[in-house]
Order: structure tokens, then sequence, then C-alpha cells
């Protein structure tokens, strides 16, 4: 039997990241494929990348890339403006670790691609085939479409941030989660274990614990919250509760704004948005949320 590990939506989590690749390793995957979003979000771009180097450089890897790359190569093209402050501070933190050799590498990768594991084939696409933003899950209405629209009898996608496996028609999606921001689970990480045997895949999705209060000292340490505010304190209560609070927060903005999006440079206005929310905004008192 060989196996192989799915990893998808890392967001610069390197400590979540390499507790799943000691877990993946532990069992027995000899082969790895990454679904895109291998940055931003988290302070630590450069050491994810080179971990997901190092793997390349050992063992057989599929990589596509996803949204949050596109959006570091629109700003090296330019076409985004990259600033200190909840709004692009995440994604400006994240470019300024990365080489032109990096974004090479993005610009090289598609979204989508159709690819072999160990003799089967199947497809891989961080959300659609022809849209890396799609969004999607089990139970959703548009799902059973994106199944009946599967070339091969497998499907490997990501960006939701949930893990699923579904079924019909006699397609496979499945979904790993996310290893960075995992949704509805708390402090853990989540990838597949795919087994494959016989021409057919097995997948196990794996949740993984990492070391949170090592996730929100180096949020603080690393000058990340500085540099990306309220966005940075709500992906903290994003790993903590499971919850989406990072994006609520956005919601909550753009609401307040009509819609405006040059208001989300308005740094008061995220602090009075998120002191409303409930959030705290020191490390003592996140670490303390998080060990309760």
């Amino acid at each position: 039997m060989k196996k192989a590990a799915v990893f998808s939506d890392i967001h610069s989590n390197y400590i979540a990241f390499s507790a799943c690749v000691d877990d993946a390793l532990v069992s027995g995957a000899s082969a790895f494929v990454f679904l895109g979003d291998f940055v931003t979000d988290f302070p630590d771009a450069r050491k994810t990348l080179d971990l997901i180097y190092r793997l390349k450089s050992e063992y057989p890897c599929m990589i596509i890339r996803g949204n949050r790359e596109r959006y570091l190569l629109e700003a090296r093209q330019g076409k985004i403006s990259l600033s200190r402050g909840t709004k692009t501070g995440s994604w400006l933190y994240n470019y300024e670790q990365l080489t032109e050799s990096d974004l090479d590498l993005f610009e090289s990768l598609p979204f989508y691609r159709e690819a072999e594991l160990f003799g089967i084939e199947l497809e891989l696409a961080h959300a659609l085939r022809d849209n890396d933003r799609f969004f999607y899950e089990k139970g959703d209405k548009h799902i059973d479409g994106v199944a009946s629209q599967m070339k091969y009898k497998y499907l490997l996608t990501g960006h939701s941030h949930k893990q699923y496996i579904y079924t019909v028609g006699g397609k496979t999606i499945i979904n790993p989660g996310s290893v960075g921001v995992a949704r509805g689970v708390k402090g853990k990480a989540h990838y597949a274990l795919l087994n494959i045997e016989n021409g057919e895949i097995i997948p196990i999705l794996r949740e993984v614990g990492y070391d949170l209060s090592a996730v929100i000292h180096r949020h603080f340490e690393s000058g990340f919250v500085d540099c990306a505010k309220y966005w940075a304190i709500g992906i903290l209560y994003d790993i903590i509760t499971g919850d989406e609070i990072a994006v609520k927060l956005l919601e909550k903005m753009l609401d307040y704004c009509g819609g405006d999006r040059t208001m989300l440079d308005n740094e008061s206005l995220w602090q009075e948005i998120a002191s409303s929310s409930g959030l705290k905004f020191t490390e003592r008192e996140i670490t303390e949320l998080a060990n309760s």
C-alpha cells in the first residue's frame, strides 16, 4: 500500500504545518500533495516554503497554487498595493519574506491540474478548475454539479478550510481541510492521508494537535500583529475557536461602511468593531483564552 499526504491552506502557520508533516511521515506517507494558499495570515512564510522545498527535494510532490499566491503575484505586478495595517499587512509581512524565485515558482503553478498519483489519474484544484476562489462545501447545492463535471474518479480540492469526503455518481471529492486555519475545530490542524492500493484511494481525514501558545507567542514576538493589526488578532481567534472570526470582522467593517473598501484603511474603526465583538488584544489575554 502506498500513502500520500494532502495539505491545503497552510497560510504560513509553520508550527501547525510541521506537526502535520511529522504526523504524515510517522503514518508512512511517501508522497505529498499541496493544494495552494501556502502563505499569508501567519508570520512564517519563509519557514513554510523552505519545508515545502525540503519535502519536494526528498519525496514525490505535486503542487498547485491558491488565490493567496495569486494576490502576492499581483503585488509584484503592481496590481495590488500592500501596506502595514489590517487591510493588507498580513500579505505585506509575508511578501517581504519571499524571493524572486519563490514568486517565479508561484507564477509557474496552475490552480488546477490533472495528475497521476501512484498510477491513479485524478484532478487537483485549489477550488475549481476555472476559479481559485469559488466556495463550496459538503452539502452545498453546487457540489453535485462539481462532481458531475469531474474528468476522473477523484478530485482533491481545498479553499473552504473544512474537511470532507463526498461521493456521488461514482466520483469522490476529497477536501483535506486547512492546515493553518481549520474550520469547525479548536486548536487543531487538518490534512488528508490517502491510502492507495489496487487502483483505489481510501482517504483518511487527519486531525493534528499543535502548540497554540507557541503560535500566539510567534504572532506577537515576530511583529506580525503590529504589521497586520486586527486581521492578525482575528486569525488567532479563528484557530482558538474554530470559527471564522477574521472574516466576520471584515464583514462587519464592510457592512458598517456600506461596502466602501476605502474605509478598510481606517484602523480606529477596525479597533472599534473588534472591541465591540469582544476581542482581546494582548498576548496574555489571548493565551489565557486558548488555555481555558
